[in-house]
């Protein structure tokens, strides 16, 4: 991932993108922020239905340019491990969000728990999930988050 790229990607002139994002760390800051934010997004329901329709709902709509930046936000983060701390605190709140509002927070840790292990396969490229078995998984994790 270069800003070159990354500028031709979002129709900017380099210029533009660096008037907005001075470095490539601040982009992937920028990047984190956002992804961060969308953790917190108020939704019907309890938190972990809402971790899951969000998580979900990515690995439903999984795009190559999804995959290639969450690669380039990997190397990052192995290069820089601060940048790891928004989403530190953000599943931080998130869990004592769970524990404080659903429930039954076991259940909802192991639905964020799978869903999250789900995310990684696909991360990797390593998941032994035939297309229908992913389908079928999506849609249990989707009930049982829902509780």
């Amino acid at each position: 991932m270069t800003l070159d790229a990354v500028a031709a990607r979002a129709g900017l002139s380099k210029g533009g993108l660096l008037y907005n994002f001075p470095s490539k760390d601040a982009l992937l800051r920028g990047m984190i922020e956002r992804f961060v934010g969308t953790l917190s997004a108020p939704s019907a329901g309890s938190v972990a239905s809402r971790i899951a329709e969000i998580r979900l709902a990515k690995l439903e709509a999984q795009a190559d340019d999804e995959q290639r930046a969450s690669h380039s936000m990997l190397a990052a983060i192995a290069e820089n491990p601060t940048l790891l701390e928004p989403i530190k605190a953000a599943h931080a709140a998130l869990w004592a969000e769970i524990k404080a509002k659903d429930k039954d927070p076991d259940r909802a840790l192991l639905a964020w728990l799978a869903v999250e292990g789900l995310c990684f396969f696909e991360l990797f490229s390593t998941s032994p999930l035939s297309a229908e078995e992913r389908k079928r998984t999506i849609g249990r994790l989707k009930a049982m988050a829902e509780g």
